[in-house]
């Protein structure tokens, strides 16, 4: 059971830090149970026109691409038997140079890559980039650290399209999206949703960013990648946190089973200096998932202002959508408050699961 004095409480918040300016508008949700509480506020786009959010509102979900799309994708692999967490990228990636990197490394953020290389400003097209990150240098030794990586997860989604021989955006819909009815999730938004997508930037390069990939590798990449891409709603996005929470089945619709959930949920960089599950971060100590919700708690974010947070040892997921980098991605005020927020969220609950 969710407290209404909590969830009102968490109403207020957010209205007070979009007055402050840490973002134009927001869709948010607190899932527990059977229990919800959703909300949205302020604008989706400030010019060439005004336009106000809506509860389908659809947003460029940034870097939680990483975790609804590509790693449940790279899991729903592994359990059909057609790959393993430790297999050697190189052996389905002949072109990626590197002899030892593993799947599990990059899941894990622990692969030796580099955080970031903004190819997009250095490459012509697709196939330039895509041999310049086979042909990336390691910065660090391999598992001895977590670097959290976009360069892994663009080599997950390349995996994904090669082992499954369908283009990544194709296996999200039909695995993911499809069975769980996420029907305004997908890459490349069609035209005809354009009006509800969520402005993510206003840019010198490339003008007042909506409906298109906010980021310049996925966009390069034709909108389509591991690391970024994925566009959805907040009632999608509360279906997807519903499967986690029912240990990996919505409805009569199972995506994934509980030991892979269970296997996903697990701390697999004990003694590093963050603590990872399966592409998911789990709680580390002053880190922004908050200091409520357990320490197994699933937690990502994506640049434009988005978030996820699921707690399956209390039965509780919080989704905030924002679009805190529009008009500037300068505007850091929503990243220093997203503690505050979570924990306002997770203090929500009346009763947990036992």
């Amino acid at each position: 059971m969710l407290d209404t004095e909590r969830t009102d409480l968490l109403g207020k918040f957010l209205e007070k830090s979009m007055e402050d300016g840490a973002f134009p508008g927001a869709c948010f949700g607190i899932a527990s149970g059977r229990d919800a509480f959703t909300g949205c506020m302020g604008y989706a786009m400030l010019q060439p026109i005004k336009r106000g959010i809506r509860e389908d509102s659809i947003f460029d979900l940034a870097s939680l691409s990483k975790v609804i799309a590509t790693t449940t994708a790279v899991l729903i692999l592994m359990e059909n038997g057609e790959i393993r967490l430790y297999d050697k990228v190189k052996d389905i990636l002949p072109e990626y140079r590197h002899e030892d990197t593993t799947i599990f490394q990059l899941l894990t953020h622990t692969s030796g890559l580099p955080a970031e290389i903004k190819f997009y400003r250095v490459c012509r097209d697709y196939k330039e980039m895509t041999g310049r990150l086979y042909e990336t240098e390691l910065e660090y030794s391999p598992g001895s650290k977590v670097v959290y990586s976009d360069l892994g997860f663009m080599l997950l989604g390349l995996i994904i399209e090669k082992v499954s021989g369908q283009p990544l955006d194709a296996f999200v819909h039909r695995y993911i999206a499809a069975p769980l009815c996420m029907t305004d999730t997908c890459y490349n938004p069609p035209e005809e949703v354009k009006d509800r997508c969520v402005a993510t930037e206003v840019s010198e390069e490339r003008g007042v960013i909506a409906g298109r990939v906010h980021d310049g590798n996925a966009n390069m990449m034709g909108g389509v990648s591991g690391h970024a891409g994925l566009f959805s709603t907040l009632p999608d996005l509360m279906k997807f946190a519903e499967m986690i929470l029912n240990d990996g089945c919505c409805g009569d619709k199972r995506i994934l089973s509980r030991g892979t959930v269970d296997l996903m949920d697990s701390c697999h960089t004990g003694g590093l200096n963050v603590r990872r599950g399966l592409g998911w971060e789990l709680k580390t100590p002053g880190g922004s998932m908050g200091d409520l919700a357990s320490d197994d708690a699933l937690y990502h974010t994506g640049f434009t202002g988005t978030s996820m947070l699921i707690d399956r040892k209390y039965g509780l997921a919080f989704i905030l959508l924002t679009n805190r980098a529009y008009p500037s991605r300068e505007n850091q005020k929503l990243i220093r408050l997203r503690g505050n927020i979570n924990n306002i969220a997770m203090s929500a609950l009346q009763t947990g699961k036992d």
